[in-house]
């Protein structure tokens, strides 16, 4: 049975425990609540209770996520933190060296009648065809790695997203009912924080989706190079 890895469960618990944390910032520090669902002096009880909220949030989140990604009216999602796998091998020097081997060993395997795509583009399902091969032969640990801290950062940027729009209500509301200096002003940091952590977020989830893109195929070719040496 496939276990998750640590990457995984950090993938969906952060960014849950991320959101539960910026609503509580704004219950005590712009809403003024006394009470609060957890504390910093929590019990192991409400630690516990704590951490599995955030993995229920982190999960619901990641679902969210994917839905945005597969919805084809959503493309502005997927243009700016998941390039396509064209894109990423067309900017890649040492992978289109790759390409026409990787083209002809799935065209064989397949055993399909697709047409062939232009010169220096990868087949269409070339790249799930090759993840999932790894997989099955115990080959995908290292692209996986990749994989999990880029969802990740997918959906921490799923959350920036969200908190976005209603930190600037917030602040606006703040400002306009004329709340404590103090309270405006923690609605203005945490909007700025949120705005800083969406930019951070972007160029590094695009980083770790070409560096996840670039093990699976380099994986894939030195494993199909080793099998046909073995023939």
């Amino acid at each position: 049975m496939e276990k998750f890895s640590l990457y995984e469960i950090l993938s969906f618990l952060l960014p849950g425990f991320v959101l539960i944390g910026i609503v509580q910032l704004y219950q005590k520090y712009v809403f003024g609540c006394e009470q609060l669902l957890f504390s910093s002096d929590s019990k192991f009880s409400e630690s516990i209770i704590l951490l599995c909220l955030s993995l229920f949030t982190g999960v619901l989140i990641h679902i969210l996520t994917y839905w945005l990604v597969r919805y084809k009216k959503n493309n502005w999602f997927k243009n700016i933190i998941m390039p396509s796998v064209q894109k990423i091998t067309d900017n890649d020097k040492f992978t289109q060296r790759t390409i026409p081997f990787l083209n002809d060993e799935y065209r064989r395997i397949r055993k399909h009648n697709e047409n062939q795509v232009k010169e220096g583009e990868i087949e269409n399902n070339l790249f799930d065809f090759a993840y999932y091969y790894l997989e099955v032969n115990g080959k995908i640990s290292a692209a996986k790695n990749f994989q999990s801290l880029y969802f990740w950062f997918r959906n921490m940027f799923t959350v920036s997203c969200f908190l976005i729009p209603v930190s600037i209500v917030i602040t606006a509301i703040a400002l306009h009912k004329g709340y404590a200096c103090n309270r405006t002003d923690s609605a203005i940091l945490i909007m700025t924080i949120n705005l800083i952590i969406l930019f951070i977020i972007i160029p590094a989830a695009r980083w770790l989706r070409t560096k996840y893109v670039d093990k699976v195929l380099w994986s894939y070719y030195v494993e199909r190079i080793h099998q046909n040496e073995k023939k």
